[in-house]
Order: structure tokens, then C-alpha cells, then sequence
């Protein structure tokens, strides 16, 4: 394989990997940037004029109630971005079967198959807390699909040039 189709399938895969990222922060863009962190404390602090038992006992129900919220937002957080996860998997494994049916110039294969593996790898690595079971399906289909795609397409690997000698 010739470097100029090296270097148009690293641009492909280098456009792949932000636009898919980049798509699931503008379909799901709740707990991104700012928002992606629990940021609701409250003070806690000594009230003036209170004995000292009644400002402990204020003080433990506000952090209790403090953690009952950083929980509750915690939770709802990995539910979104396990959605999120699915939908960047779900993207990859379309993209990854487009490339396997669809023809077209071997260093936009490379491009789409190595982006959307790479894609998977990253957002699995990104959403790992969010143990989602479906994108997990969805990424042991990836994994099948990825060994189908070598086994179909090595000839637009390196092996061309090694089968020509």
C-alpha cells in the first residue's frame, strides 16, 4: 500500500473519531462539559446563635441529604452516558458494516474500519463505568464484524503487496 493511502486513511480516521464523539455530545448533551460533575453543595457551615448540638445535628442531615443527591445524580448520569455509549457503538457498528458491503477506495475502508474500531475502543474505555449490557452486545457484534472485515477485505491491507511478490 502506497503512503498517499496511508496518509487519506489517517485523514479519514481522523475526522471519524471527533465527528462520532462530537455527534453523540450534540444528540446527548446532558453531563457534558460543566455539567458532567455532581456541583450542588450547600454550606454547612455553623449558624450563628445555635448550640452545638443542634448544629451538629443540621450539619449531618445537610450532608446526608448532600449525599443523597450526588447519588441520585451519579446514578442518572451513567444511565445517560451508558445511552450515550450506546449510540456511539450502534454509529460504529453501522459505519463498520458499510464498509464491509460497500465499495469503495481502500484507503477510505481503512479509514472507516480503523476510525470505527479505534471509535469503540475509546468510547468503551471513555463510558467502562456505565456497564451497559446492550452496548456490550453491541460491541461483542463490533468484535465479529471486525474479524469478518479483516478475513473479507486483507487484501486491501498490507498483504496486496506482500501476495504480488
Amino acid at each position: 500500500m502506497s503512503w498517499i493511502k496511508v496518509l487519506l486513511a489517517l485523514v479519514v480516521i481522523l475526522l471519524y473519531i471527533p465527528l462520532v464523539f462530537m455527534g453523540a455530545n450534540v444528540f446527548f448533551p446532558e453531563y457534558t462539559g460543566t455539567d458532567s460533575y455532581y456541583s450542588s453543595y450547600q454550606d454547612c457551615g455553623i449558624t450563628k446563635g445555635e448550640g452545638a448540638t443542634a448544629v451538629y445535628q443540621q450539619n449531618s442531615s445537610c450532608y446526608e441529604e448532600q449525599q443523597a443527591e450526588q447519588k441520585a445524580f451519579e446514578e442518572t448520569k451513567a444511565h445517560y452516558d451508558g445511552n450515550k455509549y450506546i449510540f456511539i457503538v450502534v454509529l460504529n457498528l453501522i459505519v463498520l458494516l458499510i464498509a464491509v458491503f460497500v465499495s469503495f477506495d481502500d484507503s477510505v475502508l481503512i479509514g472507516l474500519f480503523l476510525g470505527s474500531t479505534l471509535t469503540s475502543f475509546f468510547s468503551t474505555w471513555t463510558y467502562f463505568a456505565t456497564q451497559s449490557k446492550i452496548g456490550f452486545g453491541i460491541l461483542f457484534l463490533i468484535f465479529f464484524v471486525t474479524i469478518y472485515f479483516i478475513t473479507k477485505k486483507k487484501e486491501i491491507f498490507l498483504f496486496k503487496e506482500i501476495h504480488k511478490r
